[in-house]
């Protein structure tokens, strides 16, 4: 196990990866990563997002999908230094939360799939022929939702 003693970014932590000569990171932190630390993997930072790219970036992405009718699910894909824009998505589907009686509920099961969906991730990976979808951009990056909005998708969950 590898203790990173500064910010991520810093000189000393981008060299000790840099040493470590990995693959492929995970994304499990809520930071905006510099170039110098995703660069410091050979192929990238993997996130998994709870929204499906590139329709959803950003907050609440779940309560936003949700509010609009729209399928709810996770998306994979390699970060950069924007928010939700990494270019290379890995995998992207729809996740049924219909037993999920709460917004609550719901973003617990989502974050509870990462282990299964990064392990598809690097399944994908490891294949080696892997063609990735493109994150264009087209879709809108969300902000927090407000408790009134909240409230009306947690009615919508019911």
């Amino acid at each position: 196990m590898i203790f990173l003693h500064g910010p991520l970014h810093d000189p000393k932590s981008v060299d000790t990866l840099k040493k470590l000569n990995l693959d492929v990171g995970l994304h499990k932190a809520g930071v905006i990563y510099r170039d110098v630390t995703i660069d410091a993997f050979r192929l990238g930072i993997l996130n998994h997002h709870i929204g499906i790219l590139p329709a959803y970036r950003g907050r609440s992405v779940l309560e936003w999908s949700i509010l609009q009718g729209d399928p709810v699910g996770i998306t994979v894909f390699f970060i950069d230094t924007g928010i939700d824009t990494g270019g290379r998505i890995l995998l992207s589907e729809e996740v049924d939360i219909s037993s999920c009686r709460s917004v609550t509920e719901a973003k617990q099961y989502l974050f509870s799939l990462d282990k299964v969906f990064f392990r598809r991730a690097l399944a994908l990976l490891s294949e080696g022929n892997q063609a990735f979808q493109l994150n264009d951009g087209s879709g809108r990056r969300y902000f927090v939702m407000s408790k009134l909005f909240t409230g009306v998708v947690e009615q919508l969950l019911l």
